[in-house]
């Protein structure tokens, strides 16, 4: 039985698994956290990644546990709606619904589908050697040092990728945005509509989603210098957003302090020369982390797994990997440097930009707006890989 080795137990690591698992290969899931617990974090699946979901087998887990998203909205820090985009004029044109869910979630719909033995914590990967029809990977454990050899490596090990570093060592790494993101998690809010919504302010933003089992998952975004330590609180955010349009406020009062995260945020503006090197496939943000603008890291990494499992599976594992280089490298690549052009649109402090922005989103008729969606939400898994791509 052929053997895959999938680092990183995050959504496109685990979409790997269920993916190679499907095609009959023997798979072991390895993460450094010492056990995988909840984080308060949200997620967004749109229809791309609907699609390639249901391709697994999957969709019925994302149904029962995501909300389906009635619209997706913009507003201004005072409420006023710039844009409108209705959620079944998404699911008529692009043959999906949009569901937002908690992201522990979605990682117990991945997880419950996998071989009781296949997820592995407290391994974290420190070096990688490929050869002609093998790859190896050495783990430092608290057992002490362990190697696995595979004839398929699949490095999902996020935007900071120790493995991406290991197999292109002259690549320049992450970009980073230029704003920091901070997120909580409402866990009995008011009961309010499902509708996904982003408010842009100066050099600000907030966005809201209505998950299931009552909960309100929120993020707030601002402008910070690289390295920055800002004030970790949520005192500071409801000072930050106090006259911002309900129910902002409202949720950050909320929010238990426990749920709150913050990251800066990174993507991969330079292109790498390949996702592949030898026997190993870098998958998700470690080849083309994208910034949460567009709302499409997790489903960029789940069309990956697709394709990749696809793709070796059609025409073995040598040809497969060109296969999924060829397939996936353009599409995401250019998704990551338009992510990092609209984060300096979005995030702008600049007044005569923000009037511009505003005005045009409001002009726009929500159809045009729902036909420009297609860059990311038209993509469909195909029966054939290598037809998979799309723009």
């Amino acid at each position: 039985m052929r053997k895959a080795i999938v680092i990183g137990a995050g959504i496109g690591g685990m979409t790997a698994a269920n993916a190679l698992q499907r095609t009959g290969w023997q798979v072991k899931v390895y993460e450094q956290a010492p056990e995988i617990g909840p984080v308060g974090a949200g997620v967004g699946i749109a229809p791309n990644a609907v699609k390639a979901l249901d391709r697994l087998g999957l969709g019925e887990g994302l149904r029962e546990h995501g909300r389906r998203q009635d619209a997706l909205e913009i507003r201004t820090r005072s409420g006023r709606r710039l844009t409108r985009l209705p959620g079944t004029d998404i699911e008529d044109r692009y043959d999906a619904p949009f569901y937002a869910l908690h992201r522990a979630e979605l990682h117990h719909v991945l997880a419950r589908r996998l071989n009781p033995d296949t997820l592995h914590t407290g391994h974290r990967a420190t070096t990688i050697t490929t050869d002609a029809d093998t790859a190896t990977v050495t783990f430092q454990t608290t057992a002490g040092t362990v190697s696995e050899t595979a004839d398929l490596v699949v490095a999902a090990d996020g935007v900071n990728s120790h493995l991406r570093a290991t197999l292109f060592p002259d690549y320049p790494g992450p970009t980073y945005a230029g704003y920091t993101v901070w997120r909580g998690l409402v866990p009995n809010s008011r009961s309010v509509p499902a509708i996904l919504t982003e408010t842009w302010g100066k050099g600000a933003r907030f966005g809201i989603a209505t998950l299931g089992g009552g909960q309100t998952y929120w993020f707030a975004c601002e402008n910070m210098t690289e390295h920055a330590k800002p004030e970790h609180g949520l005192d500071m955010l409801a000072q930050r957003f106090q006259h911002w349009h309900e129910p902002i406020p409202e949720l950050i009062a909320a929010t238990p302090e426990d749920t709150l995260l913050r990251h800066d945020v990174y993507y991969l503006h330079a292109r790498l020369p390949s996702f592949v090197r030898g026997r190993v496939a870098l998958l998700g943000d470690a080849a083309h982390a994208v910034t949460p603008d567009i709302g499409q890291g997790a489903c960029l990494a789940i069309e990956d797994a697709v394709v990749l499992a696809s793709a070796v599976d059609d025409s073995g594992v040598d040809e497969g990997l060109r296969v999924y280089d060829a397939a996936r490298r353009p599409r995401t690549e250019r998704m990551a440097r338009f992510s990092g052009r609209l984060a300096n649109l979005l995030q702008t402090s600049n007044r005569a930009t923000i009037a511009i922005r505003d005005t045009i989103s409001l002009a726009v008729p929500a159809s045009l707006l729902t036909r420009a969606a297609g860059a990311a939400f038209a993509w469909t898994p195909r029966d054939h890989v290598g037809a998979s791509q799309q723009t």
